[in-house]
């Protein structure tokens, strides 16, 4: 067995607080970067004499180290107001250190101004005397304090970092369709998955080539091509490309069927060129942006480029529809890459048969918010999308004939992000 979850030892931090005049009130505190704020106002007060004033939740070993891979790298460190009863208000500053031995107090205090060479004020002389200790201010004894808060704190020990087992194979990037897809079959249709994914070679470095580009980007080129330097006057019904001109667009592809699918067709060109930002209106006219001109042009990138477009969402870096949507359409992307499907019509029969694998309760857990939560399992509506924005990307006179091309940019779509910035 390969799998080997690493032992790590967490991350601490000094914190010195000083007060100008009184070198008896300066200390040192160390302690973990993932210490609640109270651990230094209890250690401190406990230095000075005073009783802390953090409830019972503080008391005992504390697994705040658990917590380090996901931590910040500083203290949450309190304002000066933050330790009531105190004569003075001590400056508060944060240094770095390397982590104690193991074994060592969780959390320590020790006096700056010892550390400095400045002797302290002498021990309270009434803290000697009969019923003294009663009343009297408690002396600062370094080893008596650590001891108090060994007690409540423990010892520092390493933790072991399982932070990559909450991604079902740490090859696979998150988020990204296929991650998102892996996380939510059932364990034995995941093992064949993972599988599955070796096999066709999905995580293969990319090959790019231009022929293939070419063929991905007949729509998008001629599509540029046609708004040319100086675009087209906006429509006066839509405020987008003349409903004519996208026809002759679509036609010029020999993507011409019905009257219908040819509207369908050049609606779903315009509606992949507008989130991908490949035009934009500008003075009455609608233009091609500067990206669509990089992009007219094959390139080691484009197919990538196109990947990213394809699964971009409309609100960026948020996708705010269900798990189970996103699950559907990296099926239909999956089905594309690895050959299940020769055209774009397969997908819907494809989509339901692998959504069968789902498990619904992992499914549940995963629920957005605003998803219907009778929504079945078998109805998605993922791989329509899909085949929407896939078939912008059909080869002149085949229209949702899946290509090489097509193929290559459904697998780069499945290792990449939710987030339109990709490809920016």
């Amino acid at each position: 067995m390969t799998i080997q979850i690493p032992v790590r030892m967490p991350a601490f931090v000094p914190v010195e607080l000083t007060v100008d005049g009184h070198p008896e009130f300066d200390r040192a505190i160390e302690l973990p970067t993932r210490a609640p704020r109270e651990w230094i106002v209890e250690a401190y007060r406990l230095s000075v004499g005073l009783e802390p004033r953090e409830g019972s939740e503080y008391d005992g070993i504390d697994d705040c180290h658990h917590d380090e891979p996901y931590g910040y790298p500083w203290a949450e460190v309190p304002d000066a107001g933050d330790i009531p009863g105190l004569p003075h208000d001590p400056m508060i500053v944060v240094r770095t250190m390397d982590t104690p031995p193991i074994g060592t107090p969780w959390v320590t205090v020790s006096s700056v101004s010892a550390a400095s060479g400045v002797a302290s004020e002498p021990e309270s002389a009434s803290a000697g005397t009969p019923s003294g200790w009663l009343t009297a201010e408690a002396p600062f004894r370094e080893d008596d304090v650590n001891r108090e808060l060994l007690r409540r704190h423990g010892v520092v020990q390493p933790y072991v970092d399982d932070s990559d087992l909450w991604f079902v194979d740490p090859r696979l990037p998150a988020p990204s369709p296929i991650s998102t897809l892996v996380s939510v079959v059932t364990p034995a249709r995941r093992l064949a998955l993972l599988a599955h994914i070796d096999a066709t070679g999905l995580l293969r470095p990319a090959a790019p080539d231009f022929g293939d580009a070419e063929s991905a980007l007949a729509a998008v080129a001629r599509l540029v091509d046609r708004l040319g330097a100086e675009g087209i006057e906006q429509d006066a019904e839509g405020g987008w490309i003349p409903q004519i001109e996208i026809d002759r667009i679509v036609n010029a592809l020999g993507w011409d069927a019905t009257l219908g699918e040819v509207r369908a067709r050049g609606e779903a060109l315009v509606a992949f060129a507008r989130r991908a930002r490949l035009i934009r209106r500008f003075r009455g006219r609608v233009v091609a942006t500067a990206l669509a001109r990089t992009i007219r042009v094959p390139a080691p990138q484009t197919l990538e480029r196109l990947a990213a477009m394809v699964v971009s969402s409309e609100t960026g870096w948020h996708d705010s529809r269900s798990s189970r949507t996103k699950a559907a359409e990296a099926v239909a992307l999956l089905a594309i890459a690895d050959g299940s499907a020769d055209r774009l019509d397969d997908l819907p029969g494809l989509v339901a048969a692998g959504s069968h694998a789902f498990a619904e309760s992992d499914l549940r857990v995963r629920l957005d918010d605003g998803e219907p939560s009778g929504e079945g399992v078998g109805s998605s509506g993922g791989e329509g999308e899909v085949a929407t924005r896939m078939g912008v990307l059909s080869a002149p006179n085949a229209f949702g004939i899946v290509t090489p091309a097509m193929r290559e940019v459904a697998r780069c779509a499945l290792l990449s992000g939710f987030s339109k910035e990709c490809y920016a």
